[in-house]
């Protein structure tokens, strides 16, 4: 179990919500471990009223799911001076044998488990680092639609037998290939299938360079910002993509705790399932933001080719390994290692020295 971020003994009640778009379910325990659920409209002002009138003087600490609401009632609570934790629901415990769920059962959970102390929050971003949240992930859908445009297309050219009109298959899908497709000899209802696939690849590439474009002048004009994408750009393998993406994943860097802290964010870590003196590693948890963990693999590739040092690791690591799997493992833990880096760049506000 998560160490908590907070003391239970310190407050008097503890309200578990369940956030919905249209309803607020929320349950109240407190020291005597009376319950009471109650259900109001989803609005921060009257929920606020309901609270204050009811529960004055008391200390009161707040959590709720993080999800598709967003983080506009912790932002009003917190602004009234109150505590309130936004918990992943990854880490609320269910029972295996669990079948029925409702809002009110929900919060019953989340209310008795803030109060046992067993919810560690999310960190919740703050300021110009949530604003950059929201164009790393425009950045995200689009890089997605690009990549399933590209994959329908492919697909239909080999459901039409068209493979054998495109000669050199262009990996980086340049414009002189993209012109080639949109020339194959075809029927009329594959032409159209395939200019307008086409059509879907050209705006998702077109809305990726303008986000790319929108991000370096958001990065530009904030400063602190700009000085820690600076920090990682300095560590090789790390582009600027890839630093705005750990910067509006994790936040502030000010609130990151200590070395291992981002490879468990991003799943980096391996497995684990030891008992007495017998230690058994398994495979990395594959938690956490899937993405960003990408970015960091594809950063490791290009990171062994320009640090000696890494390169080095990378090889002894693969060494040690299966040859059908070692590459994949060692570049894994390459990754994991630019973690590390990562975290003592920005914690100590220096640029990276390759050694």
């Amino acid at each position: 179990m998560t160490r908590p971020n907070y003391l239970p003994s310190t407050y008097d009640i503890f309200i578990g919500i369940d956030v919905g778009k249209n309803s607020f379910s929320f349950t109240v325990e407190d020291e005597k471990d009376m319950m009471r659920s109650k259900t109001i409209p989803s609005n921060p002002e009257q929920f606020f009223y309901y609270i204050e009138k009811t529960y004055a003087d008391k200390r009161i600490l707040f959590a709720y799911e993080a999800g598709p609401t967003g983080y506009h009632l912790y932002d009003y609570l917190t602004a009234k001076n109150y505590d309130c934790l936004v918990v992943s629901p990854n880490a609320i415990p269910k029972a295996s044998n669990e079948r029925v769920k409702n809002n009110r059962i929900d919060s019953r959970k989340i209310a008795h488990y803030l109060k046992a102390g067993h919810l560690t929050s999310i960190r919740v971003p703050t300021g110009p680092y949530r604003e950059l949240r929201h164009l790393v992930r425009i950045r995200e859908i689009y890089a997605t639609k690009r990549k399933v445009a590209k994959q329908r297309i492919k697909a239909l050219l080999l459901y039409a037998n068209l493979y054998p009109y495109i000669k050199d298959s262009d990996n980086k899908w340049s414009n002189r290939y993209i012109q080639s497709l949109k020339e194959i000899p075809s029927s009329d209802a594959v032409r159209i299938r395939l200019d307008m696939l086409l059509m879907d690849l050209d705006y998702a590439r077109k809305q990726i360079l303008s986000i790319h474009r929108q991000m370096r002048s958001f990065v530009k004009n904030q400063p602190d910002i700009h000085k820690n994408v600076q920090y990682l750009q300095s560590i090789p393998g790390i582009g600027f993509i890839t630093a705005t993406d750990i910067l509006g994943k994790i936040g502030d860097p000010v609130n990151l705790k200590d070395l291992r802290e981002l490879a468990c964010f991003v799943g980096l870590t391996p497995t684990e399932r030891s008992t007495g003196d017998v230690i058994n590693q398994g495979s990395i948890t594959h938690l956490g933001n899937k993405n960003l963990r990408r970015l960091l693999i594809e950063s490791a590739w290009v990171a062994i080719r320009r640090d000696t040092e890494l390169d080095q690791f990378f090889h002894r690591i693969k060494s040690r390994n299966n040859p059908k799997c070692a590459s994949q493992i060692a570049i894994t833990a390459v990754a994991r290692k630019l973690t590390q880096r990562i975290y003592r760049v920005l914690k100590d506000q220096r640029n990276y020295t390759i050694h």
